[in-house]
């Protein structure tokens, strides 16, 4: 794989594992392409590209690259555990600054009691 992280877009294709695939996989299935989400870019998931970068208008060569990227991405909901996983400011100063808006919106007390939950605090 041409890289492990997954903000950067990587260039994937079949014989490809890992946590990029599985972000594949899981907004192949978001985008309503049916695949099993296994890590492991194989000739099922291969198809599923193939599947949706022709729904797309892009070139259907199977190989997941930033136009595919960007069109899997395009209206998919982001899971906090995903934002937190993946944040790294130092190369992408944008992330600290959407992080900051989202916290400047949650309550002071909601805060708190996440706080608490993530410590495990009875």
């Amino acid at each position: 794989m041409t890289s492990t992280f997954i903000a950067t877009n990587p260039t994937l294709r079949q014989g490809d594992s890992g946590a990029a695939v599985t972000e594949l996989q899981q907004l192949l299935n978001a985008k309503g392409i049916n695949i099993t989400v296994d890590g492991v870019f194989g000739g099922a998931t291969r198809v599923a590209v193939v599947q949706f970068q022709q729904q797309n208008g892009l070139v259907a060569d199977g190989i997941v690259g930033i136009q595919t990227w960007q069109a899997l991405r395009r209206n998919a909901p982001i899971q906090l555990t995903d934002a937190a996983t993946y944040y790294e400011p130092s190369n992408y100063p944008y992330q600290k600054q959407a992080f900051d808006w989202l916290q400047s919106r949650i309550s002071r007390f909601d805060l708190e009691e996440f706080a608490r939950r993530w410590r495990n605090l009875r």
